[in-house]
């Protein structure tokens, strides 16, 4: 009756999408409202909490989809969850048939951390391979494994199918060994030192920093780990990277690529980048090189080992690729936004650049034929503020969502996780939290020193543990993740972000003009991290700086 009121206007057609609306609209209010007092109803008290029940459901607007407008905000998402969860309790966020549990707080992070064989991280991946368009065939090699990563398996599968464990076991014994992080790192230095060395000594020239330096970065930090003839067999892969780049994340969550076209575009052609890379390097490579550390056709031994086992676990060509791209975008996508933040924010302080050249120029070195080299063991133990700016990139900047999927009911705080559900934690939150607090420099600024001035602060309680002890136990601060899938390159980043500062503010004088928006025109306002890159990993800058640079090295 109140329809047939208020859409009564004497046009038919008027008065059919008129009542359209106030139907739709009356149903998205009734289920806000529904859930959102049944949310405040059943969140009194103790919750439900030890009753053999799931997490409380945050309230939604649209029935059935649920929260997944929600999960697209990013940072306010977890923000909003956290100030509805009562004590910092999990709560549920419903998408359609399943529910992502939201997790705030240590405890509950080492719930995730030291339940590897309930919780897995095997469901990320697979998502991101599905919405990079592997087929059915190449994706069933990763299904058909479900043994897990343990050293005796969980599930009936050959060795030659343990497919998951002998990929995950490359990481910790090609990425996390002394010798080949520092192989990989030299390998860096030679190729960064080759690419910002095409501009002639003493020359000077305006651009834009930012743009300037990561595609040399890019250059480098790509060839020491796949090799240099992926750029002569594609030309424009620096170029489609970056495009790439921009969509990683829409791609990954599975957007429709009719809203996203141009970021699907660009994924297709880095694939197919990959794909001749991968096709040249099986024609190439000579078996002579099985125990080099580095070659020209699949570069690392990281790289090569890789390719090896999924080549002999059944992939496709076009598989190896879609598997191996990933790869390449991680180290990129974290190691150069980084390094880029940490010279934006020395430009920001008048003298900050000598500074952080005058720490590192005991580490610089010549070789004997005149090219700079870095002794990076020095670099790592004396260069107290560049290291110091490198973790206040990692706090401020580090936006790494924890994810897993629940493979067997799983008790957390008091709640149960339900198997077939998936899990998600972020390490924005506690990096920004109160405890990060000091006067004078709040959480959430960039204050260069935090990271040296903090451990000198003592409690005023002896026996108890300062703030930054606190905040550095491993389930508040996580920027690499954590458990048994820990990012296994981040001893090479952290050198290779190193390495890159030191080298770019040694071979250049740096004169800053102005920071640049996002159109590149000049403005007053620095940039800004970019938000809607929320989840995975270093946030990019939101702009650029205009700077005047001289090669003086």
């Amino acid at each position: 009756m109140a329809f047939a009121i208020l859409a009564c206007t004497g046009h038919q057609t008027i008065d059919i999408v008129v009542s359209i609306a106030l139907a739709i609209t009356t149903v998205l209010l009734s289920t806000r409202i529904f859930t959102e007092v049944r949310y405040f109803v059943q969140s009194r008290g103790n919750a439900g909490r030890f009753e053999g029940r799931e997490p409380l459901t945050l309230p939604y607007t649209i029935p059935w989809i649920g929260g997944i407008t929600a999960v697209i905000t990013g940072h306010d998402m977890y923000f909003w969850a956290k100030s509805k969860s009562p004590q910092d309790r999990p709560v549920s966020l419903k998408l359609g048939p399943i529910k992502i549990y939201v997790l705030f707080g240590p405890k509950n992070m080492k719930t995730i951390f030291k339940n590897s064989k309930t919780l897995t991280k095997f469901s990320t991946t697979m998502m991101i391979f599905h919405n990079s368009g592997m087929s059915k065939k190449d994706q069933g090699v990763f299904d058909e494994d479900k043994s897990g990563l343990a050293h005796e398996p969980v599930a009936d599968v050959p060795a030659q199918g343990r497919i998951w464990k002998k990929s995950h076991d490359l990481g910790p014994k090609y990425l996390l060994t002394a010798h080949n992080v520092n192989m990989l790192t030299n390998m860096f230095i030679q190729q960064f030192n080759e690419a910002l060395d095409k501009k002639p000594l003493n020359h000077s020239f305006t651009t834009s920093l930012y743009s300037y330096f990561k595609d040399a970065m890019f250059v480098a930090s790509t060839k020491s780990l796949v090799g240099t003839s992926i750029f002569s067999l594609c030309p424009d892969l620096t170029k489609d990277f970056w495009e790439y780049d921009g969509g990683f994340t829409q791609i990954a969550i599975g957007l429709p690529k009719f809203l996203i076209s141009a970021k699907y575009a660009a994924s297709d052609r880095m694939i197919d980048h990959c794909k001749r890379w991968i096709n040249h390097a099986w024609e190439n490579y000579d078996p002579k090189n099985e125990d080099a550390d580095w070659e020209e056709c699949f570069g690392s031994t990281y790289s090569r080992k890789m390719v090896q086992v999924i080549a002999e676990s059944g992939l496709s060509r076009e598989g190896q690729a879609i598997a191996m791209l990933p790869m390449i975008w991680a180290i990129n996508s974290n190691a150069i936004p980084c390094t880029g933040w940490i010279i934006f924010e020395a430009l920001k302080r008048p003298g900050l650049i000598k500074t952080l050249r005058d720490e590192v120029a005991p580490s610089m070195k010549k070789d004997e034929a005149g090219n700079l080299t870095i002794d990076i063991p020095n670099l790592l133990a004396n260069s107290p503020l560049l290291m110091s700016m490198y973790m206040e990139c990692l706090r401020t900047r580090t936006s790494s969502a924890v994810t897993r999927k629940v493979t067997e009911d799983t008790e957390c705080d008091g709640y149960i996780l339900k198997k077939g559900n998936h899990i998600m934690a972020a390490s924005w939150q506690p990096a920004h939290g109160p405890i990060w607090d000091v006067p004078g420099h709040p959480a959430d600024t960039f204050w260069p020193e935090r990271f040296i001035e903090m451990p000198k602060m003592k409690p005023s309680d002896p026996d108890e543990k300062s703030a930054y002890e606190k905040a550095m136990r491993p389930d508040e601060w996580f920027p690499y993740g954590g458990g048994n899938v820990i990012c296994s390159g981040r001893f090479f980043a952290k050198q290779e972000i190193l390495a890159a500062v030191a080298i770019f503010v040694t071979k250049y004088d740096i004169e800053f003009q102005g920071w640049l928006d996002t159109k590149g025109k000049l403005t007053d306002k620095a940039p800004i991290p970019d938000e809607t890159m929320a989840g995975v990993g270093v946030l990019p800058p939101c702009g650029d700086a205009r700077v005047k640079i001289t090669r003086v090295s």
